[in-house]
């Protein structure tokens, strides 16, 4: 059996800017408005449910909210070089800098800021959140860059 959350519909969204070195249009600055969504396989238990629904909102909530009206970086980039200097995160790539205030950015633990590797990054964490139980087999988290663009990662479990 499969539970489906869909992040549009159920309001689970957050809007960043980000930017992917290398990339000819998509290295300047810019921004989305995302949806998380999540997929669950599993088997209902003795009370005939797959898992609490409030449980997996609650999950895709908190990643949304974490990373909500924030700059996003790669904390792990090869390209992008990202100096903490008194209360500001200065950036550098290519011949581009920037600075930004400290509470403004989400450095996320991963080499490149795109749609593809936020869905990892959410998978990782939506699991880390929640207790899934012998009962679940298998979990997709999508990110959505936009109504009817985005990525997906799954984990067999």
């Amino acid at each position: 059996m499969k539970l489906k959350l869909d992040g549009w519909q159920l309001g689970i969204t957050f809007s960043a800017c980000h930017f992917l070195p290398g990339h000819s249009k998509c290295n300047r600055l810019h921004g989305h408005n995302y949806a998380v969504h999540l997929h669950i396989t599993g088997e209902p238990l003795d009370g005939g449910m797959v898992h609490d629904f409030v449980a997996l909102k609650k999950a895709m909530k908190s990643v949304a909210d974490q990373m909500d009206h924030c700059v996003l970086m790669p904390g792990k980039s090869k390209v992008m070089k990202l100096e903490h200097v008194g209360t500001q995160i200065n950036v550098s790539f290519e011949n581009k800098s920037y600075s930004f205030p400290k509470d403004d950015v989400k450095i996320l633990d991963l080499d490149l800021v795109s749609a593809e590797m936020m869905a990892i990054y959410a998978l990782d964490s939506i699991v880390a959140q929640l207790d899934l139980g012998g009962n679940i087999t298998k979990i997709k988290v999508g990110i959505d860059e936009g109504i009817g663009q985005g990525a997906w990662a799954s984990r067999e479990l």
